[in-house]
């Protein structure tokens, strides 16, 4: 019952933090349709999102603009330039923000949309979409099946410009080949001899997924629980130091607050206890190393300073050394080896805040419970189950 309430507390939560507005302003500009620049904060979400909307904020309010609203708009910082114009999508006319990547002799646009980029070359008003199909697996011969068929649209396109053809061959689906090729076609046709504008910043093609690592320390109470053959409990544990490494992966740009949760941590058990198997007394003393990986999904509220967060996922422990002995009780001076199973799979939750020292750097203080979630049937002795709490401090860069 009590798993069960865990479970939806912890869906309701995630549930109801994704309904709240995600936001990452960043210094910009508007540009009406009037041709007036309106200084103030934007948005600044995935492609795909710009291409469709611009949330701008300014000193009175905040307004969303849409493709033929305005002009277009621009980051201040980080070199995006996005106009609207209409593009013809099968068969389908419909306006976008379209990135701005190279103003020149032949200027150059990219779009991402549904799931598909789009680059698009503009000579004298028309423009040429080029695009390509995901990269697949075949399931028969197990091989990796690329789309070039835009090399062979680009040769046809740039079919009187050698320098460039010779360069197709090998050109690859980003915005860092496709800006060379545009700059080349603007430096052989441009007879005053100005530059082409590159509007892009020096990374275009940059992941925008965030890394952020956190060590941690700190105290946890790890409980092995024994059962005999008439389901009586035994518990062995108490409170051990516990290190450990945590990622979190994220977005900026689709969100600052959802991240995925990676974390390794290492701890020990130590402990004895009178068991009884098969109406003999036995006596059990337990020393183990065990190791713990989570992967799951954390969510922090969008705060400054001071960031609560929650956490939950799935949890896979492994025994890495034990030294379990147990000795009957009439001759207590006789050990004999008692092995553990090694896997332990289950789930976690955890809570916690986090305290920002600057814009890289946070301090975190973080409490988190894992419970194995099935018991291992088919040990030799009897079955048994794994749980732990723990309280952390960390250190994130």
């Amino acid at each position: 019952m009590k798993r069960k309430l865990f479970l939806c507390s912890f869906i309701f939560f995630v549930l109801f933090a994704s309904l709240k507005a995600q936001s990452n302003y960043k210094k910009g500009y508007v540009i009406t349709n009037d041709n007036d620049t309106i200084y103030g904060l934007i948005d600044f979400r995935t492609d795909a999102i710009n291409a469709t909307r611009c949330t701008f904020k300014s000193e009175q309010a905040e307004k969303i603009y849409y493709p033929g609203d305005i002009a277009g708009y621009k980051f201040s910082d980080e070199g995006k330039y996005y106009v609207t114009r209409e593009v013809t999508i099968d068969s389908i006319p419909q306006k976008f923000f379209l990135e701005y990547l190279v103003q020149g002799m032949m200027d150059l646009y990219y779009l991402r949309s549904d799931g598909k980029v789009y680059y698009l070359f503009d000579k004298d008003g028309d423009l040429i979409e080029i695009t390509k199909k995901e990269d697949f697996i075949d399931v028969n011969s197990l091989r990796l099946i690329k789309d070039v068929k835009y090399k062979n649209t680009l040769k046809r396109y740039f079919k009187d410009y050698p320098t460039i053809t010779s360069r197709l061959s090998n050109i690859d689906f980003k915005q860092k080949s496709f800006i060379n090729i545009a700059k080349l076609y603007h430096d052989e046709t441009c007879s005053t001899g100005e530059e082409c504008i590159i509007f892009e910043n020096q990374h275009p093609d940059k992941n925008p997924s965030v890394l952020q690592l956190t060590v941690f320390g700190g105290l946890q109470w790890g409980t092995y629980t024994l059962i005999n053959d008439k389901d009586r409990k035994y518990k062995f544990g108490g409170i051990q130091p516990t290190i450990g490494l945590k990622g979190n992966v994220f977005n900026p740009r689709w969100s600052q607050s959802f991240a995925v949760q990676l974390e390794v941590s290492f701890s020990r058990i130590d402990g004895s206890n009178e068991v009884v198997f098969s109406g003999y007394k036995l006596n059990f003393d337990m020393n183990v190393i065990y190791g713990t990986g989570k992967v799951g999904l954390e969510y922090k509220l969008p705060l400054k300073k001071i960031r609560p967060l929650i956490g939950g996922g799935l949890a896979y422990t492994r025994i890495f050394a034990d030294n379990v002995k147990y000795s009957y009780q009439n001759s207590p001076e006789k050990k004999y080896l008692y092995s553990l199973r090694n896997s332990y799979f289950g789930y976690f939750i955890n809570a916690g805040v986090s305290y920002a020292l600057n814009k890289k750097h946070n301090l975190l203080l973080q409490a988190s419970i894992q419970q194995n979630g099935t018991v291992d049937t088919a040990q030799k002795n009897g079955s048994d189950k794994f749980k732990s709490y723990n309280i952390v401090l960390g250190y994130t860069f």
